[in-house]
């Protein structure tokens, strides 16, 4: 009994009722119902976006850290991916991945002038940048993010090299050679709370 009597109705996850004079509480019942087809569908897509970018959670931490709010950062990345990126038709999805992105913030980006692939999976990337200000200093490090879906790897190089260099040279996995790979770039400042969004390099064939 409460203060004003007997419960009814529902509070929470209960419900209260009389039955012959009895007051009692009971726990709602689990809902039966089968999923509809689109709450499959979306259940789909929500696995496959955490599953592709979970292995990035360290860089999407820092990617994504000025759009927190009531949200976590992988919370945000995994909404815009599930928007904005996911291709194909049920149950057949897949990630666009020239949409990704993996990083939004106020610094510059650089204009990338050529990325080119070097014997032994090796991978040069070139760029220019905007003139020095305080959205882009030549102290920013350059981040580098590459997918390989036939080998449903990453391999990140968060500190590849300074904007200042305009140049980053990088090994990737001997294994990776012949495959293509898709690449994206960003930048994250030296106190690490300021970034670049992501830009994408494009799809790169191995060598």
């Amino acid at each position: 009994n409460g203060i004003n009597g007997p419960v009814s109705g529902r509070i929470g996850n209960v419900v209260g009722a009389t039955c012959r004079g009895v007051a009692y509480l009971r726990s709602m019942s689990e809902s039966t119902a089968a999923p509809t087809q689109k709450q499959i569908n979306q259940r789909l897509k929500f696995a496959l976006v955490m599953g592709w970018l979970k292995p990035l959670l360290n860089i999407i931490n820092i990617g994504y850290q000025i759009l927190t709010g009531y949200k976590t950062p992988m919370n945000r990345a995994v909404s815009y991916h599930l928007k904005e990126a996911v291709t194909g038709d049920a149950p057949d999805y897949g990630i666009d991945f020239k949409k990704a992105i993996f990083s939004r913030g106020e610094l510059l980006v650089s204009w990338i002038l050529e990325v080119l692939c070097l014997v032994n999976a090796v991978l040069n990337v070139k760029w220019e940048n905007l003139p020095a200000s305080a959205f882009s200093s030549d102290n920013d490090r350059a981040s580098f993010i590459i997918y390989n879906p036939a080998k449903e790897a990453f391999v990140t190089f968060e500190e590849g090299a300074l904007r200042g260099d305009k140049e980053a040279v990088f090994q990737l996995p001997e294994e990776f050679a012949g495959d293509g790979v898709y690449a994206w770039l960003h930048y994250v400042n030296p106190e690490g709370h300021a970034v670049s969004t992501s830009v994408y390099l494009g799809e790169i064939t191995l060598s």
